[in-house]
């Protein structure tokens, strides 16, 4: 994935993805860097509380690797520059700060089915990918997993307040989910077509809702 101008909930999921399937690691305080030994240094003088009581694992398992935290997993997406992490202040924020700054959250029972939602509870966050997974940076030695929401306590839901999340239409779903996708959309819009006919009786009016009904199901 390459440096972008927009950030989208789908680039979000497929970064975490590529997190997960690259085994990156848990340290405190880190958002992405491969971690070296001055780099441990620095964030065990910062964090001393969360880094000294894993310190001998760390050093064993995480030197030489990439390594984020909940939030710094998220970071590590928005400071993503053509293969590597470059920090921007201005989007450096805590897990609860992500989540205060949101304007679009709601209780976890509320949770609408789009990909690249943020999943919190205090001082914890994870990203949700579909099918009821999240992928998550759980702790020191839990590193980065793919588990089932229901895996964790998660109280909220919220969109990532730097990124967007565009409403896809009812044709961008048929590319991406159906068999013969040329084929769909010619036959959709016939019968879209044919429902506004003049003379049009009875039920077959019906589908000319259908392309609506698509992008409902599918964004909400």
């Amino acid at each position: 994935m390459e440096v972008s101008d927009v950030l989208e909930n789908k680039g979000l999921v497929e970064h975490c993805l590529m997190v997960f399937g690259n085994g990156w690691r848990y340290v405190y305080g880190t958002y992405g860097l491969i971690l070296t030994e001055s780099h441990l240094a620095l964030k065990q003088q910062q964090y001393p509380n969360q880094i000294n009581k894993y310190i001998d694992f760390i050093k064993s398992e995480c030197i030489n690797k990439r390594t984020v935290d909940c939030v710094g997993f998220i970071k590590s997406y928005l400071w993503w520059n053509i293969g590597d992490v470059k920090y921007d202040a201005a989007t450096d924020t805590s897990a609860n700060g992500m989540y205060y700054l949101s304007v679009e959250k709601g209780k976890i029972s509320s949770m609408p089915e789009i990909l690249g939602l943020c999943l919190w509870k205090n001082g914890h966050v994870g990203v949700y990918i579909g099918q009821g997974k999240v992928i998550e940076a759980r702790g020191t030695k839990e590193g980065v997993i793919c588990c089932s929401i229901s895996d964790n306590t998660w109280s909220h839901w919220f969109k990532c307040p730097y990124i967007t999340y565009p409403q896809i239409t009812w044709e961008q779903i048929i590319d991406e989910f159906a068999d013969h996708p040329v084929e769909w959309k010619t036959a959709i819009k016939v019968l879209k077509n044919a429902a506004k006919a003049d003379g049009n009786l009875g039920s077959l009016e019906i589908f000319k809702y259908l392309p609506d009904l698509l992008e409902k199901i599918y964004n909400k």
